[in-house]
């Protein structure tokens, strides 16, 4: 008789970017906007009460519309592109932007990037995948536009009708429901790609942790999934940017373990 395997634990922790300047000013971002995270300097972090240890990542998953910046000090490349790395200067650099913060690159991350720390649970070698699922929201020919440029009418339906699409845009329902499917495929997604590496997966722990770096509105939508409670839900949660949360999958269903925790990233945190 052949005994049953221990049901494996996914973790995802997830890290919120800042806004886009454009939405401080009452806007909706251009498409092409990113939002802008850095990640903790050390292992402390990472650490959440739920958490007994640091994790080990053994993926990252990085919304197309968000760029990460380096985890140590160094010249910033958006204001001084002539002392990035080689890599950022050419266009190579997966987690950095080429042409200012509403560019993004695809890629593995090359051997110059100093973007890791020693001290972070992340190496070289840790996969980055880059996924349009986790996007914000699409709102169409709205983007860039001024909120108070719009008629009364449709910024109320923007803002309070979850089935209401801006012309070419997604809906609150839609947005939701495409995060959704996303967080519902992942098990099977990470189960088929079997090559967890051994510190990501230390004997006997049974864990598998995956960084997610999003936009908060993203996060909120993950939360609302798993909890059950729809888009409505979304304005009753408060996970702001530059913030931690952590959702796990155990023996077939997710719960939620923390939502909007601060991050400390330093005093030379940008965002």
């Amino acid at each position: 008789m052949t005994r049953a395997s221990k049901p494996q634990t996914l973790r995802l922790i997830c890290l919120t970017t800042s806004l886009p300047e454009a939405v401080k000013q009452g806007c909706i971002p251009a498409r092409e906007a990113c939002g802008l995270v850095t990640l903790p300097k050390n292992v402390g972090g990472f650490s959440l009460p739920h958490l007994r240890k640091p994790p080990q990542f053994s993926q990252i998953i990085l919304a197309e519309d968000c760029v990460c910046l380096p985890a140590i000090p160094q010249a910033d490349p958006l204001t001084a592109p002539e002392s990035a790395p080689p890599s950022v200067r050419s266009g190579n650099a997966s987690f950095l932007p080429v042409e200012g913060a509403s560019s993004l690159q695809t890629g593995e991350a090359p051997d110059d990037v100093p973007f890791i720390s020693p001290e972070i649970p992340i190496t070289h070698e840790t996969p980055i995948t880059h996924t349009a699922a986790l996007r914000d929201r699409d709102y169409g020919t709205w983007h860039g536009q001024a909120l108070k440029n719009l008629a009364a009418e449709a910024l109320h339906a923007l803002l309070h009708d979850p089935d209401f699409a801006p012309p070419d845009g997604e809906s609150l329902r839609q947005f939701h429901a495409r995060v959704e499917i996303w967080l519902t495929t992942l098990p099977q997604e990470e189960a088929a790609r079997g090559t967890i590496s051994a510190t990501a997966h230390p004997a006997g722990s049974g864990a598998q942790t995956l960084l997610i770096i999003a936009r908060p509105a993203v996060v909120r939508a993950l939360a609302c999934a798993i909890l059950g409670g729809g888009p409505e839900m979304a304005a009753k949660l408060d996970i702001p940017p530059q913030t931690t949360s952590l959702f796990t999958r155990h023996a077939g269903h997710w719960r939620v373990r923390a939502l909007g925790a601060e991050q400390d990233t330093g005093p030379d945190s940008q965002g």
